[in-house]
């Protein structure tokens, strides 16, 4: 054990001197850093030090430099974004778009709210330098859910006449008012049913009218594939006769003698260098049959998963959702300088006969694209600028040979040897 302590440990102190040096090498990326803490700090000093307005939960501003300050200090014990700057969604869609961009909380699936942590609001800062537009951070706020919600709802409100359906009442029963972001997932609405589903994407909690706003190009969509997923066992079958991380040699690398002996030898050096490095490595080890069995379990499959987005920039959209016997009457706008859409349609449960078949945006498995599609639209290997030259007196990288058989299989009967002289070593003299 102190052999491996060792080895962490300098593993440990050549990376921290590593990264020192590269910082020290890298003096604008200190300057960066310095120059982003101080105005981030000044800001807060200056324009942000005081009560917070009715509804705000925090303030924050992220910099280019990879500086995040929320203010107020106690909101920061609740800060869940990622602390590296770029690799935030909030703060790549704010670079961007030249909106205001609210982004959901993470929706989560045992039920809890989310909300409670608020909404995010960002916008990106730009500055314009001898005619180059520069955008150096972005600011932004955290609303409460709640009382975005009680003000929305308030703002609706107009005198109606007696039987008159006109505003968007909390818990209506005639209308929903649903505010959904760019990528179609719910952000607020009138009914405190949803108030467990914001973040969700909106195609699993009202499916039809989610493909009816993809019908109308109120959203586009794209499908992304991943070849090499790792899926539970389930009705669709794997589609490789064995896992892609596992090499499977083919019958000529098995009639091959020199694939034998190189394999063999390279298990034996594996072996004799775990057994220098961890004397204790080849004893028997505790196994959960369980966890082994659910590793077995695993399957090599495809997942496909689904980014929807504005296919357009058409404001208002309206008409009707049919269904067997009822019909649900919509109106639809895009709320100005926001990624924000605006629904009012009929209640859900005043049709629930529609179609309910729930539209996942999550990664699911998949049987791949439909190759006859995929022909329509061939992609083909782009060609090199310019050809390179060929001559017929250049030698081949490697050659191959008989001799290259006969010198791995010395190299073999010298690790057996030299195994064994380590075995004998290590028995009767330690």
């Amino acid at each position: 054990m102190a052999f491996l302590y060792t080895i962490i440990f300098h593993t440990f102190s050549k990376f921290a001197l590593n990264s020192l040096f590269y910082l020290i090498g890298n003096k604008d990326l200190i300057n960066r850093a310095l120059l982003d803490a101080g105005f981030t700090y000044e800001l807060v000093q200056t324009h942000w030090k005081g009560a917070l307005p009715k509804g705000i939960i925090a303030r924050f501003v992220a910099t280019d430099g990879g500086i995040t300050r929320v203010y107020p200090k106690s909101a920061g014990e609740y800060w869940y974004e990622d602390p590296e700057t770029y690799e935030d969604s909030y703060y790549k869609r704010s670079l961007d778009n030249d909106n205001y961009v609210f982004t959901a909380p993470y929706f989560n699936r045992t039920g809890l709210a989310t909300f409670e942590n608020g909404i995010t609001v960002s916008k990106a800062v730009e500055i314009t330098i001898d005619g180059k537009l520069l955008k150096p951070a972005v600011v932004g706020v955290k609303i409460d859910f709640q009382s975005w919600m009680e003000n929305f709802t308030s703002a609706t409100k107009e005198p109606c006449k007696m039987d008159e359906v006109c505003n968007c009442k909390l818990d209506s029963s005639q209308l929903d008012c649903i505010i959904l972001d760019d990528g179609g997932f719910l952000l607020m609405s009138n009914q405190r049913s949803y108030n467990t589903q914001i973040g969700r994407f909106f195609g699993e909690i009202d499916p039809s009218l989610m493909r009816k706003l993809v019908n109308i190009s109120v959203y586009a969509f794209n499908k992304s594939y991943d070849y090499q997923s790792v899926c539970d066992p389930g009705e669709e079958p794997a589609k490789t006769a064995a896992p892609r991380s596992v090499f499977v040699p083919t019958i000529a690398d098995l009639l091959n003698l020199g694939w034998w002996a190189s394999a063999a030898a390279w298990s034996l050096l594996q072996q004799l260098f775990l057994s220098l490095t961890f004397p204790q490595y080849n004893e028997a080890a505790e196994f959960d049959d369980d966890d082994f069995s659910a590793i077995l379990a695993k399957q090599s499959c495809i997942t496909e998963q689904t980014q929807y987005f504005f296919e357009n920039d058409n404001k208002s959209f309206s008409g009707y959702l049919e269904c067997d016997n009822c019909t649900r009457i919509y109106h639809v706008e895009k709320i100005l300088n926001t990624n924000l859409l605006f629904i009012i349609v009929d209640n859900q449960h005043t049709c629930e006969i529609c179609d309910q078949q729930p539209l996942i945006q999550a990664e699911q498995r998949s049987n791949g694209p439909d190759p006859c599609l995929l022909a329509q639209n061939p992609r083909y290997r782009k060609g090199p600028d310019v050809c390179f030259d060929q001559d017929e007196l250049d030698e081949p990288l490697c050659t191959v040979n008989a001799a290259s058989s006969m010198t791995t299989t010395t190299i073999f009967i010298l690790l057996q040897v030299f195994k064994y002289i380590y075995i004998y070593i290590y028995i009767y003299i330690y």
